[in-house]
Order: structure tokens, then sequence, then C-alpha cells
């Protein structure tokens, strides 16, 4: 299991804080907080900006200062989700699903089916017998890691295509017997349809 960063738990908190002043304030003070919290933001994102235009303007070694920063696991996020991460959202993708790989390579396969207007299409292939837990604990892995790599994506659709395995054990009856089932349950034992 993934440990669970200082960004993500700073993040949880928020949004708990969101769901508790949502279940208990008044309709003025919450929009108040909300107006709060937007102003705080456009002041961060403006903030930003400046920061990233001020080190864009050193040159080589300012982009280099960037795409530091942009790798750091809060500035960069910080970065994407005010739009100024100096990676455009398919690139950290990429990189994202590469680092990835080689630590789920036993749970199964990723493959990038592509993005647009902020919206990532995967498509997963777990390995293994069948078993369901896998298919969502890959699963899980992968949100986790494109939620961290992309804040800013609008929508994460992950296709989850679980193959049948021959070695799971599992033989329907039907196809050892030769037998069919009808629809109202009576067996026909020469495996014509009824």
């Amino acid at each position: 299991m993934p440990k669970t960063t200082a960004v993500q738990q700073q993040t949880a908190r928020i949004e708990e804080l969101i769901r508790k002043l949502e279940a208990s304030a008044d309709p003025g003070s919450l929009e108040t907080a909300r107006e709060l919290v937007e102003s705080l933001m456009a002041l961060y994102g403006a903030g930003l900006d400046r920061l990233t235009e001020i080190v864009a303007a050193k040159g080589e070694a300012g982009l280099e200062i960037l795409d530091e920063l942009g790798r750091d696991e809060l500035v960069g996020n910080l970065l994407a989700a005010n739009g100024l991460h100096p990676l455009d959202l398919e690139t950290r993708v990429r990189r994202a699903l590469e680092k990835l790989r080689p630590r789920l390579r036993s749970q199964g396969s990723i493959e990038l089916l592509g993005t647009d207007g902020g919206v990532i299409r995967l498509r997963v292939r777990p390995t293994g017998s069948g078993c369901g837990s896998s298919a969502g604990s890959l699963k899980s892995a992968v949100e986790e890691a494109m939620y961290e790599a992309a804040p800013d994506l609008v929508h994460l659709a992950i296709e989850v295509i679980e193959e049948q395995s021959a070695s799971s054990g599992f033989v329907p009856l039907e196809k050892l017997v030769g037998l069919r089932v009808a629809s109202n349950g009576a067996v026909n034992g020469n495996g014509a349809g009824l």
C-alpha cells in the first residue's frame, strides 16, 4: 500500500473541512466561505504565475528551475492546479505511467488511450486468476498516480479489461458435460437448443 504523502493528507483535510462547512453552515455563511477560498486561491495563483514569469525570464537556467519545480510533488501540484505547470497534461500523464508501470508489472498492464480537453482515458488489464481484488487494487493505484501527476485533470476514465484465465480452474458445468440450461431451468443433455 503506497504511503500517504503530506500533500495527500493536507488535501484530504481540506476536503473534510469543505464537507463540514457544507453540512453545517447556513447558506449565507457557506457562500462567504466559498468566496473567501476562491479569493485566496486567486491570490496564490497570481503569485505563482508571477513567480514562474520571473524564473522563466532567466533563460535556460530559469527553465531548468521550472522543470525541477514541476517535478516537486507539492509545487508541481500547485502549478498544475493553477494551469502553470511547465509540462502539458499528456506529458505528465505519460511520465507518471512510465514511473508506475515497473511497480505494477506483476498486477497488470496500463495503456494510455488518450488525453483530450483535460480528460484522461486509460485501459488497464489485470493479470492473475481473474480476482476482482487485483483489478480493484490496480485501478486504485492508477487513479492515485493520475490524480497526483495531474490534479488539473477534468475527468479520469479507466477501462478495466478482465480476461478469463484458463488457469483459474473455473469451467462452466455446461462445457464439461455438454448440457444446456434453458431460461426456465430445463436441461437438455445433448447440447441442442431447447
